[in-house]
């Protein structure tokens, strides 16, 4: 039997500082990643910092690579049915960042953001990012989004998901144009959970 194709990137999830993996807890780096998260830094293998989320508090963070791409989404808490998240991005194994995504109420400026909330993300390759959004106040039970970049940040395009208004986005899953989102409702009757997928030109 051939040996499995390795996967495209890699994830990490960063809670209070420390990368957690379901194999190991304390992992602090993964291998396919040259920078590891430490509070609100962006430390390369040296030790350096290469990058201070602007935020005042991050309780979270996830890191995705690819290549010499590296994505960083910072969760700092939310506040009047918003979040303080922070995207950054990197294409030289980060040595330098570029800002792309915030929620701009909180007096971060970015070119693009989410949604009022971010939600779960993946990249594809070094260029392409897709995240999904939830805007909870947008109707009685929120609506979700899709944010992508195809060309490495320069561009945004946001997709309205009208067959998952009432839900929030709890997974995603990317097939060449196809990009299948998985939701839970947010309401107590009907369905529990809800899978769309929509086709991208």
């Amino acid at each position: 039997m051939p040996p499995e194709p390795a996967p495209q990137h890699r994830d990490a999830y960063i809670f209070s500082g420390e990368v957690r993996f379901p194999h190991n807890r304390r992992v602090f780096a993964t291998p396919a990643c040259p920078v590891h998260i430490v509070g609100k830094r962006i430390v390369d293998s040296h030790s350096r910092t290469v990058y201070r989320d602007p935020v005042y508090k991050v309780f979270a963070a996830e890191v995705k690579c690819s290549g010499r791409t590296v994505w960083v989404l910072f969760h700092g808490g939310f506040a009047s049915s918003q979040e303080a998240y922070v995207g950054v991005r990197s294409g030289d194994g980060g040595r330098t960042w570029k800002l792309l995504l915030t929620e701009p109420y909180f007096g971060i400026r970015a070119p693009f953001s989410i949604d009022s909330y971010s939600g779960p993300w993946t990249i594809v390759g070094e260029n392409a990012a897709y995240f999904v959004g939830w805007c909870p106040v947008c109707t009685a039970h929120g609506t979700v989004s899709l944010t992508v970049t195809l060309d490495g940040g320069r561009h945004f395009r946001r997709y309205k998901i009208p067959g998952l208004t009432n839900f929030r986005g709890t997974g995603i899953r990317v097939v060449g144009d196809d990009v299948t989102i998985t939701a839970k409702s947010e309401l107590r009757i009907g369905p529990r959970t809800r899978t769309v997928t929509i086709e991208l030109h």
